[in-house]
């Protein structure tokens, strides 16, 4: 969610592994309740469930959702995403073939690097299945509608942040504060799309990318 400034509303919805709408919207200050309900409206439409990020101007929004849930008598649940908070599985190392790999707790930063990371693993894999012939679970590929709005910049967000590492080594995603010095705006649509594929539960495994 945005308000004033640069930043534009983003969503994503996604079904299973595949991501099958993008919008992307500007408001004004005062506007943060529309935005919120423009979402609560497509998640009614689609029947799914909201994945918003609960830091800055999203703070408010799971009690807007609660209300338009009991203003149209419906129950759309609604989950907290924070970039920052800690990483799921902390004591699981990231390759769970390696006893002599790092634990999550010591290799990412933040959720945040957990779930780009995963993101970046699932398209490898595709990547694999599809030219290589590999196997791999339903559940460890990604794929993006080529109907989807916005579809180029997506994929140009996707592959800009660089990685990063914070003071004690664990790996980061590029902050937004970094990608300003390189004069690239906040890459909205690519946070949209890995919330909307990050877990809810410990069931979070990743690989070391």
């Amino acid at each position: 969610m945005a308000d004033s400034g640069e930043d534009k509303n983003a969503a994503v919805a996604a079904h299973g592994f595949l991501a099958a709408y993008v919008d992307e919207w500007k408001t004004r200050e005062d506007e943060l309740l529309k935005s919120a309900g423009r979402v609560h409206a497509l998640a009614r439409e689609l029947g799914a469930s909201i994945d918003y990020d609960s830091i800055g101007v999203g703070a408010f929004a799971g009690a807007h959702f609660q209300a338009l849930n009991a203003e149209f008598s419906t129950r759309i649940d609604h989950f907290k995403f924070n970039a920052g908070g800690a990483v799921l599985n902390p004591d699981r190392r990231i390759d769970p073939n390696d006893p002599r790999s790092p634990t999550n707790k010591d290799f990412y930063a933040n959720l945040k690097a957990q779930t780009w990371w995963s993101v970046s693993r699932r398209f490898r894999n595709t990547f694999n299945a599809v030219e290589r012939g590999e196997a791999f679970e339903a559940g460890d590929l990604i794929a993006i509608s080529s109907e989807c709005d916005h579809l180029d910049r997506l994929i140009d967000e996707l592959s800009t942040p660089r990685k990063d590492y914070d003071n004690s080594g664990r790996s980061k995603v590029e902050s937004k504060k970094d990608l300003d010095k390189r004069d690239i705006p906040s890459p909205n649509l690519a946070d949209a799309f890995v919330m909307a594929f990050a877990p809810r539960t410990g069931s979070f495994t990743l690989s070391n990318i």
